[in-house]
């Protein structure tokens, strides 16, 4: 049986690769969708724009999700503050 280090590793390679698919996804999605709903109201091609800006809105959300789930189960130092990091520098 693997160690719990290991099966985490790829829990987060699986969420970070899928991520890509699931905005090229999402962005597909709305723009069809709005070339679609532009055929059926003859509004070309105005719903196609709004279809594709809603898949863009989608991409960046799912993206800003596996960035935060990777930084919850990657806890790191807080950053430190300028003063820090001058007095490091010196030593």
């Amino acid at each position: 049986m693997k160690d719990p280090e290991t099966k985490k590793m790829w829990a987060q390679a699986a969420s970070a690769s899928s991520v890509g698919l699931e905005i090229a996804a999402a962005i597909v999605i709305g723009y069809l969708g709005g070339r679609y709903l532009d055929r059926m109201f003859g509004t070309s091609p105005w719903l196609m724009y709004l279809g594709f800006t809603a898949g863009i809105g989608a991409a960046i959300k799912a993206l800003v999700r596996v960035v935060r789930e990777y930084q919850r189960a990657n806890p790191e130092d807080p950053p430190k503050s300028d003063d820090e990091q001058q007095s490091v520098r010196r030593d």
